[in-house]
């Protein structure tokens, strides 16, 4: 893909994890997406965040105080359509279940492969950068 193409596109990376964060920004940086980075599940929910300009949320599974799934709820409530790719070193049949029920496009068990993290990212954002293409209940 093109960066050009990705600039287009604005991922927004949930995890507790600071260093985890840091990788996620210069990997997502290096391949040419905007990379918007929260530590903190309950800061997106609150103070009026815009989130019209996201296309794509990463976010991990288990995080203190909120889950990344509850996040994704509560975001999909409030009409939040943009794709998902859920990271989890948690995963069973129930967590895959209310993942699917929310719309989560790629589910990536920790450690995450970069390359099956690109070729999520790949699929799920179009190079010719058609947003259009969002989550749909």
């Amino acid at each position: 893909m093109n960066p050009l193409a990705r600039q287009r596109y604005t991922i927004l990376v949930v995890d507790d994890d600071p260093s985890v964060l840091d990788c996620y920004r210069k990997l997502l940086s290096r391949s040419g997406y905007k990379a918007v980075i929260e530590s903190d599940p309950r800061r997106v929910l609150i103070g009026g965040r815009a989130l019209d300009d996201v296309d794509l949320l990463l976010v991990d599974y288990k995080m203190p105080e909120m889950d990344g799934l509850s996040l994704l709820a509560e975001l999909r409530r409030r009409e939040f359509r943009a794709r998902c790719i859920l990271i989890s070193a948690f995963l069973n049949e129930g967590v895959r279940q209310q993942a699917r029920h929310l719309g989560v496009d790629h589910i990536l068990e920790k450690p995450v492969d970069v390359g099956s993290l690109r070729g999520a990212l790949a699929e799920l954002l179009p190079e010719e950068g058609d947003r259009s293409a969002g989550w749909v209940s």
